[in-house]
């Protein structure tokens, strides 16, 4: 399929195929391409706005944290992207003006949140991307002042998502002693894992026992959601001890689109990391009980559970 822009005069720009390419570039160099092309600023519109994780997501992952971007410099903006090949006499390169318009004119987004707890301290990390039929453009950053710009085909786009979610465990922070790992999958009260968490967060580990039996019986676990059986009171609060210290961090994902009718529509998917790897969390309802059912998630997992809310969200 061939993808259609128009440059700065209003003229058709055409692309065959997207040739895709990786750039890095730092806050003001991104702010800078967008007023040549006369376009709002991508990595303004990411700094300053964006879903957010649900309190449970937030609870078990971590608190953001509070980090100001850099104030664009003097340097030689027009100088530095000629260099890159981003810019030439006439402005912004067509490929440019192309990846700035799919941006801003995109039939899907997909916007991901990561805030990891390292060794060298914690860590955030936004990815958004947008697509609009053959292009996909995405745009990323760590520190709020430095910018990963790529554009792809739309095939492609499903293994760059899988990228996002690939954490090395000898890079996070190091683990408790006395951490106890968790099954495969977990189905637990919501209202338990409030009070356990508020109980651990004041110092009051006394009153665990009695908040697991007071939901005995109702906490299930299994190696698969089909074959679930309920847990002891034991393992539940050791499980529940870990769900609240032990994370690494978390991730947050929000898929936007249009249905065929036309409605908006947002699908979400929310992990998070311990050390043996990441876990979902995802509302479910069983007999009247408002449940979390956390679940062994791969990385390579995340590209699928997206395409699965898209489908959702456009159908």
């Amino acid at each position: 399929m061939s993808q259609v822009t128009l440059d700065a005069e209003g003229n058709e720009i055409s692309y065959d195929a997207v040739r895709p390419r990786r750039v890095t570039l730092t806050l003001a160099q991104v702010d800078h391409l967008a007023a040549l092309a006369a376009l709002p600023s991508p990595a303004r519109q990411m700094l300053e706005s964006g879903s957010e994780p649900s309190s449970l997501a937030t609870r078990l992952g971590g608190e953001l944290p509070d980090v100001e971007p850099a104030e664009p410099g003097d340097d030689d903006l027009d100088g530095s992207l000629r260099e890159l090949g981003l810019v030439d006499d006439d402005g912004p390169v067509s490929e440019i003006r192309a990846a700035l318009q799919v941006w801003h004119s995109a039939a899907l987004a997909t916007e991901v949140d990561l805030l990891l707890s390292l060794r060298i301290g914690q860590v955030r990390v936004r990815a958004w991307h947008r697509n609009l039929e053959d292009w996909v453009v995405a745009l990323s950053t760590a520190d709020r002042q430095h910018f990963e710009l790529l554009w792809l085909p739309a095939e492609d786009w499903w293994r760059e998502l899988t990228r996002v979610g690939v954490v090395e465990p000898a890079r996070l922070a190091p683990a408790e002693r006395d951490q106890v790992s968790l099954p495969e999958v977990i189905e637990t009260p919501w209202e338990l894992l409030l009070a356990t968490g508020e109980a651990i967060d004041a110092g009051r580990h006394d009153l665990l026992d009695q908040l697991v039996q007071d939901y005995s019986g109702l906490t299930t676990t299994g190696s698969t959601t089909d074959d679930l059986e309920p847990a002891s009171d034991a393992d539940v609060r050791a499980w529940h001890e870990t769900l609240e210290r032990a994370s690494r961090g978390r991730l947050h994902a929000a898929i936007i689109g249009r249905s065929e009718r036309g409605r908006p529509g947002v699908g979400v998917v929310e992990w998070v990391l311990f050390h043996d790897g990441w876990r979902s969390l995802t509302p479910v309802r069983r007999e009247g009980w408002n449940i979390v059912r956390i679940e062994r998630r791969e990385a390579t997992e995340l590209s699928r559970q997206l395409a699965l809310r898209a489908a959702a969200v456009t159908s």
